[in-house]
């Protein structure tokens, strides 16, 4: 497989707002027009991917659609949408807000299924909500040529405002979280719900006051959530306060908070938008001090960021980062210990507004891979970007084996790292010659030509030192001029 960046695009029939992967090689996306008889209808379509890296001719399209679902026009389009890899799924509607089940206890039954879970945020009609109900929490079962309905769950509080759905929602291990938005009424809050998979049996909620911007958990079971200026860390389950971090330095960091993403329990990637769209920039910050370690500016065509997602590639904290402009580009990123470099950007990469920007799950554990073996098959990582103008483009990142896990393979860094490993062995074969021939004049007592030797060593080891500071120079130079 080539070691660079390859792309694959696909056109649907619908406007998409939300996706998912399955595993590495499908996909699931979702969308349209909304409640309303208006020609668009409401979908969600699995995509086969696996072939996304491979040549084509210019009318062949490597992305094969796989099954589709086609959901009611009474009802609102999929907002949201993850995929949950747990094998136990409920198959009744169970939730203390739920139609079938407010006036009982709440059923906790659960049954098996070999197939992949997707959880969505689907609005019921503005009918049903105007009288207080909102099932919006829909859960399907997903196989490789089919997508079932499975269970329909209300897990906001009620509320009669048609405006409120189900903006953000992530899963992780055993828990899915959400948060609603869209301008509720005066006499209603902001809420994050969080909640087993298994049974949809709510373990946490959390009341704002103002819309939550975006949200994220941890393996460990924290939660991450953020505003438009401030960041909370808390735990998924328990009813701790949650802890504001004290991100901000002083002068303060002006714009507004856009996402986040755990990249490990202690390391936090936020993206900040500037005031009056005039750019972005994105921020490593410790969880614990609420120090940012890091600040990396957006190239200076994302004058805002609608989209964005990250994938932890190594337990040093070694990521990948992906950004969606306001520009329809897309920005990938790589993060190496507390190092965030730019692997590349990607202009009109659709021909409308970017909706939706996700990784597909990272590759196992390196154990068949061998660092340095250019023989074995190069690990990838795929990342999908939908837009409102029907189009669902892949991205195939090719990734670099290393002890702690993986790394981002960028384009042209195999052929720069043996440029440079040829160089210092060059420079250690000469140096090793001259040294040779230093303590051979030595022996034989030749004192004026060993002096001469002690002198040329002692040039050309101040020379390849200067060579290292200015190549060290012109990369710092350079790296500025890329984040700019």
């Amino acid at each position: 497989m080539s070691a660079s960046i390859t792309t694959e695009k696909i056109t649907l029939s619908y406007p998409l707002f939300s996706a998912d992967f399955l595993d590495l090689n499908q996909l699931i996306v979702a969308g349209g027009g909304g409640e309303g008889r208006n020609g668009v209808g409401n979908k969600i379509t699995l995509l086969d991917v696996s072939k996304s890296a491979s040549k084509h001719t210019d009318t062949e399209i490597n992305i094969k659609q796989l099954a589709e679902h086609v959901l009611s026009k009474d009802e609102d389009a999929c907002m949201s949408l993850a995929v949950s890899r747990s094998s136990n799924i409920p198959t009744t509607t169970s939730d203390e807000y739920s139609s079938k089940s407010r006036n009982k206890k709440k059923a906790t039954q659960a049954t098996a299924a070999p197939s992949d879970v997707v959880f969505t945020g689907i609005n019921s009609s503005e009918k049903s909500q105007l009288a207080g109900t909102n099932e919006h929490f829909r859960i399907f079962s997903v196989t490789s040529d089919s997508i079932s309905p499975n269970s329909q769950h209300q897990l906001f509080t009620p509320s009669s405002s048609v405006e409120n759905y189900q903006r953000v929602l992530r899963t992780r291990g055993s828990f899915a979280a959400i948060a609603n938005g869209g301008g509720l009424v005066a006499t209603s809050k902001f809420e994050i719900v969080v909640v087993n998979i298994s049974d949809t049996s709510v373990r946490r909620r959390i009341e704002t006051e103002v819309e939550v911007a975006d949200l994220d958990l941890c393996d460990d079971g924290t939660l991450g959530y953020c505003t438009s200026k401030d960041i909370f860390i808390t735990s998924a389950t328990s009813k701790n306060e949650p802890r504001k971090l004290q991100w901000q330095s002083s002068p303060p960091i002006m714009g507004v908070l856009r996402t986040i993403r755990f990249l490990t329990p202690t390391r936090l990637a936020v993206v900040l938008n500037y005031p009056q769209r005039s750019g972005a920039e994105v921020l490593l910050l410790d969880t614990s001090s609420g120090d940012v370690l890091k600040r990396k500016k957006l190239h200076r065509g994302i004058k805002a960021v609608t989209g964005f997602d990250a994938a932890a590639l190594a337990a040093d904290g070694s990521s990948v980062i992906a950004v969606a402009g306001a520009d329809q580009s897309v920005e990938i990123l790589a993060i190496d210990t507390d190092r965030i470099t730019s692997a590349g950007s990607h202009r009109d990469v659709h021909p409308f507004q970017i909706t939706k920007v996700v990784f597909s799950p990272p590759p196992p554990a390196p154990a068949s891979y061998q660092e340095g073996n250019v023989e074995q098959e190069t690990p990838i990582i795929r990342l999908a970007t939908t837009s409102m103008g029907n189009t669902v483009v892949v991205f195939t990142l090719p990734l670099l084996a290393t002890r702690q896990g993986f790394r981002l393979l960028q384009t042209g860094s195999v052929a720069k790292q043996t440029a440079i490993s040829v160089l210092l062995s060059l420079v250690l074969v000469v140096f090793f010659a001259i040294l040779l021939q230093y303590v051979f004049f030595q022996r034989a007592g030749l004192h004026d030509l060993s002096d001469a030797v002690s002198e040329v060593v002692s040039e050309a080891v101040d020379q390849i030192v200067n060579h290292v500071k200015g190549d060290n120079t012109i990369e710092s130079q350079h790296t500025r001029e890329t984040s700019l």
